[in-house]
């Protein structure tokens, strides 16, 4: 069998946690990366409304792949409580439960897509001519979404069973082959914002080829006596159940990154440059400080399904202080080089003239986001999405709150500061629920 059980021991310490988070920051910088290379390779052929066409329909394929990335976060929690319950049947149901609902979701948003895409445009503020190009983006990536959506419960199981080197393999060979076909159809055939687009298609079809044969060998493990309990109707009923939230949860997130967007549009085409270039760098913070978020995922799901509180609270104690430092050494990074990444990106003189008033957002970016995201792995871990869709909504409304108010007076700094003034609701009041998953531990325990 593909792992074991008993090789799973109470050691928690620095190794096992960076075992498990190091191949995720990799795996996961390559993302933000990518959109990095997007603006830039987009960036150098000097037209700021191709800039702004890029954010608008990355942040609205975006929005429908991570509607579902409850499939992940789901099939991590629930794998891993099975894991720490010695539940091995579990395991395998758990994987092919999320593959049976992935792929259904993502022929479901190629049924939806067009109506979204209307709605979507009919609703920006932003010039025609960057609805126009945006939209050939969108039309050209959807067409990935049964294949890119099927691949989120496979990597989510992997990081439950601690074989987050693989999941790296599987999303460095993605971003690779995007980054190289990215080039070669903008540079090389002309294709512009359409070349972006079938680059980043392609290389999702051929990921998801590639995480399926990673994950081939557990699948035929699977012992023919259990399909049957693939269907099984009180399991589907808890999958369901613990997904619903953590979609409310993700639709509230994803709400406010698009009116983001929509705020930014209306300040001109010139700030929604400078922002989809910002908000890369909160981006690879994002990816690059969940790993930490994972680590803390797994071992609070094992822990939790083991009933040992004592292991839980040092697993996140740890995480969350590795967390922080590397939220430090990434300010700094961006303290000393943000000229350097901003050049890099763009050669746009009206862009570049305005990046210079924006610059410092860059640098808090990192301190500010890593608690909520800690605070996430924790309860997708203990799967107690409940809490985690209340305090969604407590932080989404103050969010709106703040960015009618600042965007008034303050205009994009005052958008910017809601959006982080959100960050930090958001791990505020998951430490608030905290004290709820511990008491869950007790009482099971009894």
């Amino acid at each position: 069998m593909w792992f074991n059980l008993k090789e799973l021991k109470d050691i928690i310490n620095s190794k096992r946690v960076l075992k498990i988070a190091l191949p995720m920051m990799l795996s996961n910088i390559t993302v933000p990366l990518l959109g990095f290379v997007d603006t830039a390779v987009i960036g150098q052929l000097g037209d700021a409304k191709l800039i702004a066409a890029l954010g608008l329909g990355s942040i609205l394929i975006s929005t429908l792949y991570w509607l579902c990335g409850f499939l992940r976060m789901g099939t991590t929690g629930l794998t891993a409580q099975a894991i720490g319950s010695k539940q091995t049947d579990e395991v395998f149901l758990t994987l092919l439960r999320g593959l049976l609902l992935g792929v259904f979701l993502g022929f479901f948003i190629l049924v939806i897509a067009y109506p979204i895409f209307f709605i979507f445009f009919l609703l920006s503020p932003a010039e025609v001519n960057v609805e126009t190009l945006a939209l050939q983006y969108a039309e050209i990536r959807v067409l990935s979404a049964p294949f890119a959506i099927a691949t989120i419960p496979i990597v989510g199981w992997l990081i439950a069973l601690e074989k987050t080197l693989s999941v790296f393999y599987i999303q460095f060979f993605i971003n690779l082959l995007n980054i190289i076909l990215n080039l070669y159809f903008v540079f090389q055939l002309g294709m512009g914002i359409e070349g972006v687009a079938y680059a980043t298609l392609i290389s999702e079809i051929i990921g998801f080829s590639l995480a399926l044969f990673i994950s081939f060998k557990a699948l035929g493990d699977f012992p023919k006596q259990l399909r049957k309990k693939i269907f099984e109707k009180q399991q589907w009923k808890k999958l369901l159940s613990i997904n619903s939230n953590i979609f409310l949860r993700s639709l509230l997130l994803e709400l406010v990154f698009i009116s983001f967007f929509f705020w930014a549009s209306s300040f001109g085409t010139n700030i929604l440059a400078i922002n989809q270039i910002l908000i890369q760098f909160l981006h690879i913070c994002a990816y690059a400080l969940d790993g930490f978020a994972f680590s803390s995922e797994v071992l609070v799901g094992i822990y939790y399904g083991k009933k040992n509180i004592v292991i839980l609270r040092r697993s996140i104690l740890l995480c969350a202080s590795l967390s922080a430092l590397t939220a430090v050494i990434f300010s700094v990074i961006f303290f000393i080089f943000v000229n350097s990444f901003i050049k890099f990106m763009t050669n746009a003189d009206e862009v570049l003239k305005i990046a210079k008033d924006f610059q410092f957002l860059i640098i808090l970016a990192p301190l500010i986001s890593f608690p909520a995201y800690i605070m996430d792995g924790v309860f997708f871990g203990s799967t107690h999405t409940y809490e985690m869709r209340k305090a969604m909504i407590f932080s989404t409304i103050i969010y709106f709150i703040l960015a009618v108010f600042l965007t008034s007076i303050f205009q994009n700094i005052g958008l910017w500061s809601a959006l982080y003034i959100f960050l930090i609701i958001r791990a505020i009041a998951l430490i608030y629920y905290y004290p709820n998953i511990e008491r869950s531990v007790s009482s099971t325990k009894n």
